[in-house]
């Protein structure tokens, strides 16, 4: 499987703010790294792989160049390590929310 042409380390890592936006998502193979994504506002079309045009057609991606929530949501999909990975520093930063919202539920 060939390594989509995405720089993380240019855009300063995986951002765990979209990262966890992107879980909200579905995003379904319509081909080789290309998605269409659902379940936002507006539907969206990520191309992983090719480099002759962006590689989603949201305004994050185009105008802030980002890497969006809609391309996140592909990666996962993909498997991609660091975005795999950053799930887990996603869920140690929520997790100490988690942990005191079910001593309360068990304290009522």
């Amino acid at each position: 499987m060939k390594e989509p042409e995405i720089d993380i380390d240019a855009v300063g890592g995986v951002d765990l703010e979209r990262l966890g936006r992107s879980l909200l998502l579905h995003g379904e193979r319509v081909g080789d790294g290309r998605y269409h994504v659902t379940g936002g506002a507006h539907d969206h079309w990520v191309d992983l792989y090719t480099t002759s045009h962006p590689r989603c057609d949201c305004g994050d991606h185009l105008w802030r160049e980002q890497i969006c929530k809609h391309i996140l949501a592909a990666l996962l999909r993909e498997g991609h390590d660091r975005v795999v990975d950053a799930l887990g520093r996603l869920f140690r930063q929520v997790q100490p929310a988690q942990k005191g919202r079910t001593r309360e539920t068990r304290a009522a």
